[in-house]
């Protein structure tokens, strides 16, 4: 069922796969090995493609992150690379939850047909190999490097690619930032990747849930983000599969209202906001 997952071509030995929920995902071919950058939610055997799309050789799975959205075509893998603090034990826990969650959701709303499992339900936890800053894993003929980019989450990483020119950065910064999770950390945090992302060398980003890429142009517009929601109120967010994925979401007034374009900007910050006062309430005599 390979045809659930689009392919693309975004770089010279790099293709970007997007799932039905418009996860992505990311292949970086070498002369001797593939580097298969996150899983997405788990339909079809991302792995296989990975190494079709490189011409048959192995394949290395690397994560960006903990959450189900990108780990969960790991399942049945064998080996994946991942940072030390977001391999957990609870996270593995909440990730194969998450992923039989987004599998209900795609048969119910025909995305996938009504046979069709995700990995979590075809295969066990994968063994993790930890990495971080520095590490540089060899395809043949190709390097890339491991960039930490907390945030997102405490061990959110980023895949540099300095020959393409491309950072692969999952959800270490988007349109939506989702700074709201138990492991996720303050603006400040934030902002401070932010600043390390202007000084690497590459020309574009990739996300983890967009078609488009991002440039250094855009990372001040990112920062104005997180300066905008450290003195705005906020409104009530839920994920609308996830229970427990929520928070407060603080809308930039930029002009642009659809989430799902690139110039869109929000940052979801930890906790809900306070309740609003009621208003035209019963005044005392």
């Amino acid at each position: 069922m390979a045809d659930l997952i689009l392919t693309s071509r975004i770089a010279e030995g790099v293709w970007q796969l997007t799932d039905p929920f418009e996860n992505r995902a990311y292949v970086v071919a070498g002369r001797e090995r593939a580097l298969l950058v996150d899983t997405m939610a788990g339909f079809c055997d991302v792995v296989g493609l990975a190494g079709e799309l490189a011409g048959g050789v192995p394949v290395t799975v690397a994560l960006t992150h903990r959450h189900c959205d990108h780990v969960g075509g790991s399942f049945g893998a064998g080996e994946v690379l991942m940072h030390a603090a977001d391999d957990v034990e609870d996270a593995w826990e909440e990730s194969e939850r998450g992923a039989r969650l987004f599998a209900e959701v795609a048969r119910h709303d025909g995305m996938v047909p009504a046979g069709e499992k995700c990995a979590v339900e075809r295969g066990g936890r994968p063994r993790v190999r930890h990495v971080g800053e520095g590490d540089v894993l060899d395809l043949g003929g190709r390097a890339v490097e491991v960039v930490e980019l907390p945030g997102h989450t405490v061990g959110s990483v980023g895949y540099l690619v300095r020959d393409a020119g491309v950072l692969l950065s999952g959800d270490a910064v988007t349109p939506v930032m989702c700074l709201c999770f138990e492991e996720s950390l303050p603006l400040d945090a934030w902002r401070q990747t932010l600043a390390k992302m202007a000084g690497l060398d590459f020309a574009e980003f990739w996300t983890g849930h967009h078609d488009v890429p991002f440039g250094k142009d855009d990372l001040g517009g990112f920062l104005s983000a997180a300066d905008f929601a450290e003195g705005d109120r906020g409104h009530e967010w839920h994920h609308s599969i996830v229970p427990g994925w929520e928070g407060t979401i603080h809308l930039v007034p930029n002009g642009v209202w659809s989430p799902d374009s690139p110039d869109f900007r929000a940052v979801i910050t930890r906790g809900l906001p306070p309740a609003r006062p009621r208003r035209g309430g019963r005044r005392n005599a």
